[in-house]
């Protein structure tokens, strides 16, 4: 598809047409994304009771069923920024879910807070004995909270109508110096290319309303560095379209999109509880550096000044 549209100040070629929303590489944002956006009163009901109860009912069963495999890759990215950071601190994740990443962040050391807008995830982390916010991340809820070492926001990025105020909102909360850790899905990679264009595969990942963005490395750390943030560090999780391509059709199969995760679980733990650590971050490493990878994680440090 090769049309262009525009909507308000946003234009750019359309990728993807879903239900009443097309997807634009656009030339404004620098990154693709949804028209229309919808709106945030729209937004925040999705959000606080339609994902976890409605459109994510399974999430915290998986995550339970998950937890040693959890553990592993949480420990990984907490002692990552530890490292660039040069010690604990205080820190907050943005769009908290169930608390898994808080709990073990407190667990090393870390003073943690969480903002999370589902009323059931922030019910249960605070069962959990977490410090969680049942609130949208807005400019209310930014000025009520002090200054933090680190903001981390998970599987956030996509769903926000602007992540660029939201940056500004996470710049505005950091001290100087201070890091910000943004995981989003990676997608329009080359193997989703492939399936799409080359096999006859439905563009699974293009998911409005709860989708609006989507990003991969190069456009998530333009938008770091155009608000404020020096680009430090980069990783990417497995790439699961791998399984596509070796027949395992997951995407209307739940139970089999379970099997392929625990596939991918075994192998992560395995080579990590044998001391092969390194080996893996080499592996994916190898798969970052032609695209590949379901999701991004890029760390960005606070400028002394924002740009």
């Amino acid at each position: 598809m090769s049309n262009r549209k525009n909507w308000k100040e946003h234009k750019g070629t359309v990728l993807h047409s879903v239900d009443s929303f097309d997807v634009i590489d656009c030339n404004t944002c620098g990154f693709k994304h949804i028209i229309p956006i919808p709106s945030e009163d729209e937004l925040r009901e999705i959000y606080k009771h339609d994902y976890h109860v409605k459109d994510k009912p399974l999430m915290l069963e998986h995550q339970l069923e998950d937890k040693e495999w959890l553990e592993s890759v949480n420990d990984a990215r907490l002692a990552t920024l530890e490292k660039i950071l040069g010690s604990t601190g205080k820190f907050i994740d943005i769009g908290s879910g169930n608390g898994f990443l808080l709990g073990q962040a407190q667990k090393r050391g870390w003073t943690v807070k969480g903002i999370e807008p589902s009323d059931k995830a922030a019910e249960y982390s605070c069962s959990q004995g977490l410090d969680v916010t049942c609130s949208v991340f807005d400019k209310e809820c930014a000025d009520s909270l002090e200054l933090f070492d680190v903001v981390h926001l998970g599987d956030v990025m996509e769903h926000v109508p602007s992540p660029k105020d939201i940056l500004d909102l996470c710049n505005q909360v950091l001290r100087p110096g201070g890091l910000i850790a943004v995981s989003v899905p990676n997608e329009y990679t080359p193997i989703q290319k492939i399936l799409t264009e080359d096999m006859d595969v439905r563009p699974w990942w293009v998911a409005p309303p709860h989708h609006l963005n989507y990003f991969d490395k190069e456009s998530l750390e333009g938008l770091l560095s155009r608000t404020g943030f020096t680009p430090c560090h980069s990783d990417v999780s497995f790439p699961m379209e791998l399984f596509l391509l070796m027949g395992k059709n997951y995407l209307d199969d739940p139970s089999l999109g379970r099997e392929c995760h625990a596939m991918r679980k075994e192998l992560e733990l395995k080579l990590t509880k044998s001391g092969n650590k390194d080996f893996l971050d080499k592996l994916y490493g190898c798969f970052a550096e032609v695209g590949m990878g379901r999701t991004v994680l890029v760390i960005a440090q606070k400028n002394s000044e924002k740009e």
